[in-house]
C-alpha cells in the first residue's frame, strides 16, 4: 500500500492575494516617492528665488548709495553713474540684469509694475534724476518688493537742475 505524504505549499489563492497586496503597497510608495520629489523640486525653486532676490536687493542698496546719479535711460532700463564707473540695471519680463563693464549678473526675477520716482528740483519740476524706485516681482501667488531711495547732494541736484535750463539762462 502507497503511502501519501502532504506536501506543505501555499494555495493558488495565498499566492494571489500576496501579490495583490504587494502590488498596493508598490503604488503607495511610488505615489509618496513622487510627493517627495516634486517637494523637492518646489524647495529648489523656492531657495533660488529667495537667494536671487536678497542677492537683487542688496546690490540694488550698494549701487545705489555709492553712486552719484540715478537716471532713466529706456523704458526699462536704469543708469547708476559715478565718475569712473558705469552700471545699467535692466529690467525684463522674466530677468533682471545688472550690466557692469566686466560682467553680467543675471536674477531670475520678472519685474512687474516698476514706478520711478523722480528728483523734484527747485522749481517743482522733475529733473531726470531718478529718487525712488520700486517693482513687484513674483514667486508662485506671492508678490515681492524691489526698491531703493537715493538721497542726492547738493552738486548732483544743483547739476540735474542747470540740465532742465533752457541753453541761454544757463551760466
Amino acid at each position: 500500500m502507497p503511502i501519501k505524504q502532504k506536501i506543505k505549499a501555499f494555495t493558488m489563492i495565498e499566492l494571489l492575494i500576496t501579490m495583490t497586496l504587494t502590488g498596493i503597497l508598490v503604488v503607495f510608495a511610488f505615489m509618496g516617492f513622487n510627493q517627495i520629489q516634486q517637494l523637492f523640486i518646489n524647495y529648489s525653486d523656492q531657495s533660488e528665488f529667495i537667494s536671487d532676490y536678497n542677492q537683487l536687493n542688496k546690490a540694488l542698496f550698494i549701487i545705489a548709495d555709492r553712486s552719484q546719479t540715478i537716471e532713466k535711460t529706456g523704458e526699462h532700463t536704469l543708469a547708476f553713474k559715478t565718475d569712473s564707473n558705469f552700471v545699467e540695471l535692466e529690467l525684463a519680463e522674466k530677468k533682471m540684469l545688472l550690466k557692469f563693464k566686466s560682467h553680467t549678473d543675471t536674477f531670475n526675477l520678472g519685474s512687474q509694475k516698476p514706478k520711478f520716482d523722480f528728483l523734484k528740483t527747485g522749481t517743482g519740476t522733475a529733473s531726470s534724476l531718478i529718487q525712488n524706485f520700486e517693482c513687484e516681482v513674483l514667486f508662485q501667488t506671492q508678490k515681492f518688493r524691489v526698491s531703493f531711495h537715493k538721497e542726492y547732494d547738493a552738486f548732483s541736484t544743483l547739476n540735474a537742475t542747470l540740465v532742465l535750463l533752457p541753453p541761454d539762462e544757463q551760466y
